[in-house]
């Protein structure tokens, strides 16, 4: 028999005490859907991606109600693309989105929409994922939803990015931190912030970019967001490093790292190997940057993280390269501006990152 439990208190404490509910909705049994899906949501907001897809399979198995259903699929969908795997997300959120239509719930169809955009964004399909997105930006503006146009903005600026426009991408963030001030929305405030300083780096503002993860880690050590707290340490690791404070830098990445391997998000991980074997290579201690880019290839290479892939293969090759083995370097050098070039990247560009 179902548990009692009162989901609105539970809910209440989601987003600023999600170690809470997990504490309270572990000691019990027999959850019903309602009550899994928030233990979902808590693994979720914890940044516990694996456990949180666990148990919404559960919920999933069990709910009677559509709404509920809906909600549990786009949750899937969120945990699956973080941890790079974008096929499986874009198909959940797709299957949402037939549910939505089918019974004509408008709020359900844009997230669903969302999630999709999100989802071909994360798989390297940027053009279709921008014209997704730019439908969802016009129904969260028709709404006057700050919270939803900051997202959107946050989710354009990296789109942009990767495309090698820095200037539409820099706009698109700073209308994303705009946003969430409006609608005082910290967590997007954050993630607006760590944009901005991403894309201030490839541009060569290492000082704003440094500038921007310290607004943003202020606002995460506030939280229990572990994935903004690894984020933001990753990212201030790569603005420090270009900065040439090496010692420092690689303190963020060990704490990214940690942080990475805690939650299991392997994608990320993956960033942080490969941006701490810079300094390795730098500090000529190639046998070190060379485990840490095959670890980083590995990760990759059983993901959808196209971006992480060519600039690892660049990488080694210049690691290999110093050691000696040229035919193996050139060959992986070709390998990821071939691949780049083949996916519309300019990644291999950002060499000097």
């Amino acid at each position: 028999m179902a548990v009692k439990i009162n989901i609105e208190e539970l809910q209440s404490w989601l987003e600023e005490k999600p170690s809470k509910v997990l504490e309270i909705l572990k000691k019990k049994k027999n959850l019903d859907s309602a009550a899994l899906f928030i233990l979902g949501e808590a693994h979720r907001l914890l940044g516990s991606f694996q456990p949180a897809i666990e148990t919404y399979a559960k919920a999933l198995k069990i709910t009677m109600q559509a709404e509920e259903r809906m909600d549990i699929l786009l949750a899937m969908a969120a945990c699956y693309r973080t941890l790079g795997v974008s096929s499986a997300a874009y198909e959940l959120a797709e299957d949402a989105l037939k549910m939505a239509q089918e019974l004509e719930y408008d709020e359900y169809v844009v997230r669903a929409m969302q999630e999709m955009g999100m989802a071909l964004r994360a798989w390297g399909r940027l053009d279709e994922a921008l014209e997704v997105l730019d439908a969802v930006l016009a129904a969260y503006t028709q709404e006057k939803d700050y919270a939803g146009m900051s997202f959107i903005c946050w989710a354009k600026g990296g789109i942009y990015r990767l495309k090698g426009m820095l200037q539409e991408g820099i706009a698109q963030f700073k209308l994303s931190i705009k946003h969430a001030k409006k609608c005082g929305d910290e967590i997007n405030l954050a993630y607006g912030y760590c944009g901005l300083a991403g894309i201030s780096r490839i541009a060569g503002k290492i000082d704003d970019c440094v500038k921007n993860y310290k607004l943003a880690e202020k606002i995460f050590n506030k939280t229990e967001d572990l994935f903004g707290k690894a984020y933001t340490n990753c990212g201030m690791a790569n603005g420090l490093r270009q900065q040439g404070k090496y010692d420092e830098a690689l303190r963020h990445y060990n704490k990214a790292d940690i942080l990475y391997s805690g939650i299991g998000d392997k994608v990320d991980l993956g960033f942080v190997k490969w941006g701490r074997a810079d300094i390795l290579k730098r500090r000529n201690k190639l046998p070190q940057a060379l485990a840490d880019l095959q670890a980083a290839r590995e990760l990759f290479d059983n993901s959808d993280e196209t971006r992480g892939q060519i600039l690892t293969k660049l990488a080694l090759a210049q690691v290999l390269y110093a050691m000696g083995q040229v035919e193996e370097a050139e060959e992986l050098y070709e390998a990821g501006v071939r691949q780049a070039k083949e996916e519309g990247l300019h990644t291999y560009l950002e060499s000097y990152t």
